[in-house]
């Protein structure tokens, strides 16, 4: 038996006071205005919140009946002194524009807005206290209900809230002591599973199991970190992009740090997981980079979002909202701590190849099972690998396991801006045709018979990534021009500051001393054949070359200067 088919058998009442029983008291006199979605009656109520403010979402909990008798609401007509302002208020208090030109408009958008938080929140229904200022729920009000699937019910003048709450409270008292059991064994269990080698993993994988369902952490570019099962590795992108836009549409509301739905006959929730320790000052990046001031301004920096999801039913729906937040809270701990550690780890694993490459890296191999799961054995296989903007993001993949030998005897790191990778030789094919198979990054690679040899293989790595990719263009090294060996926009910048002073000179002249400079080159600095080429006497030429030496302060005698003074008119611009 599945777990939506047993769940679909169970008493809804087993699992504590719902809508359907607080409504069917006769005593209360309650009276449904709007069911809600199919199934939000049978749902467990964890509390009842008496409450007038308009902002009412950020306080709310999963599982709450809101009771308001709408006292800071605008009456509909719009027809008292002071319902314009109070229409004002209530709009910005859920993030909307004070400003509106269409009364019914602005308010139908701040009924729409208010249902949607609360909904968000994971309130369970509105009981709508009559005959205080309104006589009866504002209609708006009730359609923005009935669209965002939220049941509303009418409490009757003479019953005063606290009698709704004794009832609601009575009855949760009924159940107080499963509840506490089976809430703290949950927690207990999460913190426990955060505790282990792996606590990433552990959260992710006990919260699926506590679900029925499974759960992922999505990082702050959007990529799925850990997932309990794959399969669903998109959805959970999706939601976490979908708690990012909302977030961003709510203008920081903190209220929207979770989001809740309902997708293919299972719950969803999303919660942003941030560093409490961090400075929320500074810019989100990645993929959700537009939202972060919305979900990273309080409370720390926006580090990823927990997403979860189980088969709907009226127990999960509650118990799937509390874990997701609780989970988001010990990863909260968890991510930091991971980051720091991936980064002291990067830093040692960087100068351990310094070392190979000064040859001193065997001394401190011993270390090496520290920071890598196997160390593979000679002959090896030294790989280079380069490319724009791939570095960072390969290093990443590796480190998760991807690209490295089934083996998983791999030595990795970043060095000198470049990503590097040993692994034994019989693994190298394996690892080159994974890196060919990307057409973002080169490699080249070379072997080295034990640990010492690494020292002299680094340049001839490099060496074969360079010849690889000029076969590729069906070039060799002699076919390199002189400007491919130089770095293109350093020599620009270079060209520009060396014969700034020759180019402020009157432009006759500049001309002349730039078109003198260029055919000396031409003829290897001979001064007699270029006084030829420019049809002027051998003591012009040289009293021009004075000059530029002069102006540049250069010694055009030294073989030095003369090639920095080529650089320049080589990449002069303008």
């Amino acid at each position: 038996m599945t777990a939506e088919s047993s769940s679909s058998k169970r008493d809804p009442s087993s699992d504590g006071v719902t809508l359907r029983r607080l409504l069917a008291d006769p005593e209360l006199g309650l009276t449904l205005t709007c069911p809600g979605e199919p199934g939000a009656l049978d749902r467990p109520i964890s509390w009842v919140h008496p409450a007038e403010i308009a902002d009412i979402a950020m306080w709310s909990e999963p599982g709450e009946v809101l009771l308001t008798t709408g006292t800071n609401f605008p009456t509909e007509p719009m027809d008292a002194a002071d319902d314009h302002a109070l229409l004002v208020a209530a709009r910005k208090a859920v993030g909307l524009p004070a400003r509106f030109t269409d009364e019914r408009e602005a308010y139908r958008q701040w009924c729409d807005c208010y249902v949607s938080q609360l909904v968000q929140a994971g309130v369970l229904a509105i009981g709508f206290g009559v005959g205080v200022k309104h006589p009866s729920a504002p209609a708006a009000l009730l359609d923005a209900a009935a669209r965002g699937g939220l049941p509303m019910f009418d409490v009757p003048l003479r019953i005063p809230f606290l009698a709704v709450v004794k009832t609601v409270s009575k009855a949760i008292a009924d159940r107080h002591d499963e509840t506490m059991r089976r809430s703290l064994l949950m927690q207990r269990q999460m913190l426990k599973s955060a505790s282990g080698e792996d606590p990433l993993h552990g959260v992710i994988s006990t919260m699926a199991r506590l679900l029925g369902g499974w759960a992922a952490y999505v990082d702050a570019d959007g990529t799925v970190v850990d997932i309990s099962n794959r399969t669903f590795g998109k959805q959970a992108q999706d939601w976490a992009m979908r708690l990012a836009a909302k977030a961003a549409q709510s203008q920081a509301n903190p209220a929207l740090t979770t989001v809740f739905g309902v997708q293919n006959g299972h719950s969803c929730c999303a919660c942003v997981v941030r560093d409490p320790s961090a400075s929320s000052g500074g810019s989100v990046g990645g993929s959700m980079a537009g939202s972060g001031a919305a979900i990273g301004g309080r409370g720390g920096v926006l580090t990823g979002i927990m997403v979860a999801s189980a088969p709907r039913n009226a127990r999960t729906d509650v118990q799937l909202r509390s874990l997701t937040m609780a989970a988001a809270d010990v990863l909260s701990v968890v991510v930091p701590r991971l980051q720091s550690s991936g980064r002291r780890i990067g830093r040692l694993r960087t100068a351990m190849f310094a070392a190979f490459a000064d040859g001193q890296g065997e001394t401190l191999l011993p270390m090496a099972g520290e920071l890598w799961h196997a160390v593979p054995r000679p002959p090896l296989r030294l790989i280079c690998v380069d490319g724009d903007d791939v570095v960072d993001r390969l290093y990443e993949v590796m480190d998760s396991g991807g690209i490295i030998p089934e083996s998983g005897a791999a030595v990795f790191g970043v060095y000198d801006r470049r990503l590097w990778l040993i692994v034994g030789d019989d693994d190298a094919s394996e690892v080159l045709g994974a890196l060919c198979m990307r057409d973002d990054c080169d490699c080249g690679s070379v072997i080295c018979p034990s640990w010492r040899a690494l020292k002299d293989g680094f340049a001839s790595a490099v060496q074969d990534m360079y010849r690889i990719r000029l076969n590729g263009e069906g070039r060799e090294f002699a076919d390199i021009s002189a400007h491919e060996l130089i770095h293109a926009e350093l020599a620009v910048a270079y060209a520009s500051e060396l014969l700034a002073p020759l180019r402020r000179l009157p432009r006759q002249e500049s001309d002349t001393l730039m078109a003198t400079i260029r055919e000396l080159f031409a003829v290897s600095f001979n001064v007699g054949a270029a006084a030829k080429a420019l049809g002027v006497h051998r003591h012009t030429v040289e009293n021009r070359l004075s000059k530029i030496e002069r102006v540049l302060g250069l010694d055009l005698r030294q073989e030095a200067s003369r090639v920095r003074l080529w650089i320049a008119c080589s990449f002069l611009r303008g």
